[in-house]
């Protein structure tokens, strides 16, 4: 497995709005959705309303979220688009803290 981030592996705007996803868990900080996609691909949106926070935090945050991606895909579902929604901004932005709240988020997606 390698341990990159490809172009083809990121969802673009057009790619995630305006479709119906499926909520598969949920934390205080981040909640996951989901779609089926016809590609065989994993691959993955980030979105951030502006109310959490100014432009670095959530700059950081989407860093942490795609580093998070990039070391853990076998985490992830198979041929499917993953879209992680941060609800609020966690009052530290380290990844430790971010990585196991990500893994206890991924871990409800699989028990579903």
């Amino acid at each position: 497995m390698a341990y990159t981030l490809t172009k083809n592996e990121r969802l673009k705007k057009g790619d995630f709005r305006g479709i119906k996803w499926t909520k598969y868990g949920e934390t205080c900080h981040y909640m996951f959705l989901g779609k089926e996609n016809p590609y065989y691909l994993k691959r993955i949106a980030i979105t951030v309303r502006k109310k959490t926070g100014g432009a670095v935090r959530r700059n950081r945050m989407r860093r942490l979220i795609k580093e998070f991606f990039r070391l853990h895909k076998d985490l992830f579902v198979d041929c499917c688009d993953n879209l992680i929604r941060i609800k609020k901004m966690p009052q530290k932005l380290t990844w430790k803290d971010t990585s196991e709240e990500l893994q206890k988020l991924l871990s409800m997606q699989i028990r579903q």
